[in-house]
Parts: C-alpha cells; structure tokens; sequence
C-alpha cells in the first residue's frame, strides 16, 4: 500500500506540474536540485526567460525526480527537461547517459523576435560524468562537478553542447541547506548560428542586421540556492541562477539589441523523499 501511494504521489506532481504551464515548463533550468536523497519527488515553479536572450519572463512550472535502485548507487533522474540514469555503482563518480528536451523559439513577446522564422523543440541526446565528494562525518556537506555533452538528434540545429558546471553544498544549521556553484556552456558554431544568428531573410523580416553566430562560450553562470528540511521527507527549495551571454551569443541583434545579456531564473519548490 505504501508503494502504491507514493507512485500516485509521484503521478499526482508531474500531472500538476504540466498542467501549470506545459509550455513554459521546458524553457526553466531549474537553481536548485535536491541530490542527497536516494528517492525524491517534487514540482518547481519560478519565473523563466522567454527565450535564451530575452528580457522578457513568463511562469513555468516543472517536475524532478530521482530514484535509486535499492542496494546501489544507480539512479534514474528527471531535472526539468533533462532525463538521466547513472549507470555506475559507485559512491563518488557518475556515469549518465542523457536526453534532453530542448525548447524552441516561437510566439515570443518580443515584437521584433517574432518575426523571424520560428525555431522547433527539439531533443538531445548525450553523455555526463560527474564527481561527488561527501564529507563521511556529515554527507550533506558535498561538493560535486560534473560535464555534460549534448548532440541534437531532433534535426533543429544539427550540433552540439558541452556545459561544465561545480556546486558546493554546506549544513549552515539543522534544517538549512545553502548551495553555491558555477558552470559554463560552449556550443558549436551549429547550435549557436541557429539560436542566435539572423540570417537574410530574418533581417528583411524583422529590420534586425545579419549576423552570422560562430562556435565559442555561450555563457557563464552562478546559482545560490538553500533547501529547509521540514522533516526527513519533506523539503522545500528556494533558489536563484544568473546567466552572464558571452562571445556571439551576447553580440547577436536578439541579444543586443532587443534581449539582455543577464539572464535570470529563480524558483521555489517542494519535494518529498523516502
């Protein structure tokens, strides 16, 4: 019976999830995760970007899961829009292969953006591998780093991303978890010209100036985030991201000229574990 109802509990949040903004969902990149549980889930909810450059923002609401085989460090894991399974059995590294669903670009706010050809979702799959060091006397004093490539098998932008990113968690007290980390995404000239290119025809349709987006840093990032442990299953999780655009994806007119190069996230969610 206890089965039973927490995979209704796990069906319940997903279900609520999506019908908050089904749409909006899968541009959120979630500040915060929940990481040292072996069973979670949960729904955030925060305000996203319109599109990766824009300065408009919308609410969006998103599920997580993780759960781990019994007897093993292996897990299956949903963060948002991304789905992965650690393979190794093993206390520190991680081994994960990964899809990704990736939004497009279409019926955004911004007048001008707009008229340029739409960009369709599309899903990546890939491979990350990641290290997590825990303090044996306190588990959630952890530091973790991981890196992440993703190849475009949608047939949208025909290429590829790599993000590296190390997150830092500290007990500050009994039932606060305080989280800092940093990460960085390079993209190839594919994947960039698609999502922040103008081409000749956009430009007579929009009036923006051609421009053409070549391989280099997409970005830079920072997150803050806390989780308040209300009990031993249930936990809630606050927290914030900044995306600084570098290179040719700052320097594009949707960028420049009609979008901001600080972007921001911010979320609150509640999860339960067992």
């Amino acid at each position: 019976m206890k089965s039973i109802k927490k995979f209704l509990l796990v069906v319940a949040v997903i279900v609520f999830a999506l019908a908050f903004s089904a749409a909006a969902m899968a541009a959120m990149d979630s500040p915060f995760t929940i990481d040292n549980v072996p069973n979670v889930v949960g729904a955030a909810v925060g305000m996203v970007l319109d599109y990766l450059g824009s300065d408009d923002y919308t609410a969006a609401a998103a599920p997580f899961f993780r759960w781990t085989l019994k007897g093993t460090e292996r897990y299956l894991q949903l963060n948002v829009t991304e789905l992965s399974f650690n393979v190794l059995n093993h206390p520190n590294w991680v081994l994960a292969p990964v899809l990704n669903y990736r939004p497009g670009r279409d019926d955004v706010d911004d007048k001008v953006v707009k008229k340029m050809e739409d960009i369709d979702d599309t899903v990546d799959a890939g491979l990350s591998v990641g290290y997590v060091w825990r303090d044996a006397k306190n588990p959630r004093h952890r530091f973790i780093t991981n890196l992440t490539y993703y190849q475009d098998i949608g047939d949208t932008y025909d290429g590829w991303l790599v993000q590296a990113g190390a997150r830092y968690w500290l007990p500050v007290s009994k039932p606060i978890d305080v989280q800092v980390g940093v990460g960085a995404t390079y993209g190839s000239s594919d994947y960039m010209e698609t999502y922040f290119g103008v081409s000749s025809k956009d430009a007579a349709a929009s009036g923006l100036k051609e421009f053409k987006a070549d391989s280099g840093l997409r970005d830079w990032n920072a997150q803050l985030a806390a989780v308040f442990h209300f009990s031993m299953s249930w936990h809630m999780g606050v927290g914030v991201k900044y995306f600084g655009l570098m290179d040719d994806a700052s320097d594009s007119p949707i960028v420049d000229d009609r979008g901001s190069s600080n972007q921001w996230v911010y979320g609150i969610g509640l999860a339960y574990s067992w």
